[in-house]
């Protein structure tokens, strides 16, 4: 028989293989064993086990990734803190000019959020304001 683009097709020669690989001759291959269901429970069983062993390292490992990426956070908010104490900042300075001013520096650097960054920095000038404006106040007292 030909086909279109001058093919012969051959006709299916009965594999037996192939048969079974289908699943229509199963129950008639010595080849196949059925494993005893005591077997197959406790094969079972030691999957489930193994997974819930699996599932606690996978808990425990997520644990540890967040306390070393808080203490991180911690430490790169200690260190921004620290710039921000070195720069000598006034009560009027502003985060655009201390970014200009400290953007290459890798303490700038480690605190990667600008929002972050911006409020670290608010809060400091906001306890500078209130030191500035306690120091103006005792000042008044003493005159």
């Amino acid at each position: 028989m030909k086909t279109k683009r001058n093919k012969t097709e051959q006709p299916e020669i009965a594999n037996p293989a192939k048969e079974e690989m289908d699943g229509k001759n199963l129950g008639n291959t010595p080849h196949r064993t059925i494993v005893p269901l005591e077997e197959r429970i406790n094969h079972f069983r030691d999957m489930l086990l193994e997974r819930g062993i699996f599932e606690q390292f996978i808990k425990a490992r997520i644990k540890e990734e967040y306390k070393e990426k808080k203490c991180k956070l911690l430490q790169a908010k200690e260190e921004f803190r620290k710039l921000l104490e070195e720069s000598k900042l006034t009560p009027r300075s502003t985060f655009q000019e201390f970014a200009e001013k400290y953007g290459r520096d890798h303490r700038f650097r480690m605190v990667q959020k600008r929002k972050d960054q911006e409020h670290f920095f608010n809060q400091f000038i906001n306890i500078l304001k209130k030191r500035d404006k306690e120091n103006r106040i005792r000042l008044r007292k003493i005159r």
